[in-house]
């Protein structure tokens, strides 16, 4: 199993691309839709409903996120 540099660097640009470039595209839409739709939308529903549950979740989106990003890019570098 060799690893796949490019799909780990386009997938370093946008989350999800190197899954779909290696023939994983459901697995890249999904990543992709959780972090640029569903975070995003997690936040703006905690603002709208309780300023201080905001901060919590804030910082469990970018928590979450920066993870997400991580795995996305390992994911795309050694799985086959």
């Amino acid at each position: 199993m060799k690893p796949h540099y490019l799909e780990a660097f386009c997938s370093c640009l946008i989350i999800g691309l190197g899954q779909i470039i290696k023939g994983e595209g459901e697995k890249g839409l999904v990543l992709l839709l959780l972090f640029y739709f569903a975070l995003p939308a997690a936040a703006y529903l905690a603002l709208i409903l309780n300023g201080y549950l905001f901060l919590y979740t804030m910082a469990f989106a970018v928590i979450f996120g920066i993870i997400l990003w991580l795995y996305n890019i390992w994911d795309a570098l050694v799985r086959a």
